[in-house]
């Protein structure tokens, strides 16, 4: 049975999840252990990539927006998709079905999907004092995939193509959305919109 966000205090032994896990758990009837373990880990790797989930809204909305930015069902549920998106299970399991699919594009120059490179092309555009938390908010975005869409929001950091079109077209001669899928492109856009308004785009 899939576990749903509605979070409650829950005690579990010493062994059964590590100390990083948050304090709350999905409180459903016949939730097994296994099923609470896992949502823990899941929570934790949200907590991991910048996510807050201190509370059971917070939780929710963290879920929530894992499964928008990967392209899986909203549904705020821990199951098998939301797992395997968070690389955290063990067995096969259905593939994760993107509502909004990637429009076909050239693969990013020089980039690829190595995180490890992407990682240090954020590094390379970011201030040092903000380079760490970029990571941590491209993480989250995208999972540090250059070429990641949903119904709105494009690349890395998921920049919002309606919103930004204009100033996109006038400061950086960005004329269609396909061009943020270019890695430093994105995390040049990234940062300058960060300096504009702040970390509000990504919900900070």
């Amino acid at each position: 049975m899939s576990a749903v966000l509605m979070m409650a205090a829950v005690t579990l032994p010493d062994n059964s999840v590590s100390e990083a896990a948050p304090a709350v758990v999905p409180a459903v009837a016949k939730t097994t252990p296994k099923e609470v373990t896992t949502t823990l880990q899941a929570l934790a790797k949200l907590k991991s990539f910048g996510y807050s989930i201190g509370t059971p809204k917070q939780a929710d909305r963290s879920i929530r927006h894992w499964q928008k930015v990967n392209g899986l069902v909203v549904d705020g549920i821990v199951g098998p998709q939301t797992i395997a998106s968070l690389d955290l299970s063990a067995q096969p399991t259905v593939p994760a079905v993107r509502l909004n699919p990637p429009a076909a594009a050239p693969e990013p120059a020089a980039t690829g999907n190595d995180p490890t490179s992407v990682e240090g092309i954020i590094r390379d555009v970011w201030p040092d004092d903000l380079e760490d938390w970029a990571v941590r908010i491209a993480t989250r975005e995208s999972r540090l995939t250059p070429h990641v869409r949903n119904a709105c929001c494009w690349g890395l950091f998921q920049i919002h193509w309606t919103a930004h079109r204009a100033w996109l077209a006038s400061d950086f001669g960005i004329t269609s959305p396909e061009q943020l899928y270019d890695a430093r492109t994105n995390a040049t856009v990234a940062l300058a919109l960060y300096r504009q308004v702040g970390c509000r785009p990504w919900g900070c």
